[in-house]
């Protein structure tokens, strides 16, 4: 059974750059721990913000990372998404994918603005009703 885990991103983290560098330290786990990892990102300024951040959110970390195929974290920013992957990034999308890639695990982010908290919120119901388990993480400022 696939399985969906939510991140709360904390009010605390009011910037757009602070939010970002919070995903960024989720993608790493993910990368630690799976070894690869397919980010699907809302459009191209999304994808080239999180890349330029996977390269500078922490001074000693190094994801091999990129737009396209060829490395272990890809970035995508465009349809067709990955027909299957082992995790799937959501990253600033305000709607699942579709078709939604068959995969392992989903990680999806829930940020502290209301409309967008709302958007996650009926993605959460969305995964529940097609059958993931599904988590809620806090992540610390």
């Amino acid at each position: 059974m696939p399985a969906a885990s939510f991140y709360d991103l904390p009010a605390t983290l009011l910037t757009p750059q602070e939010q970002l560098r919070a995903i960024c330290r989720v993608i790493n786990k993910v990368w630690q721990v799976v070894g690869e990892a397919d980010i699907l990102c809302a459009d191209l300024a999304t994808a080239q913000s999180v890349d330029d951040m996977l390269w500078t959110f922490q001074a000693d970390a190094f994801i091999p990372h990129g737009l396209g195929a060829k490395y272990s974290v890809r970035i995508h920013y465009q349809q067709p998404w990955p027909d299957a992957c082992v995790v799937a990034v959501l990253c600033a999308l305000q709607n699942l994918p579709e078709p939604l890639p068959a995969c392992e695990r989903l990680v999806d982010f829930i940020p502290a603005e209301s409309n967008a908290r709302d958007l996650a919120r009926e993605r959460y119901k969305t995964l529940k009703n097609i059958g993931y388990t599904l988590q809620v993480h806090t992540l610390e400022a």
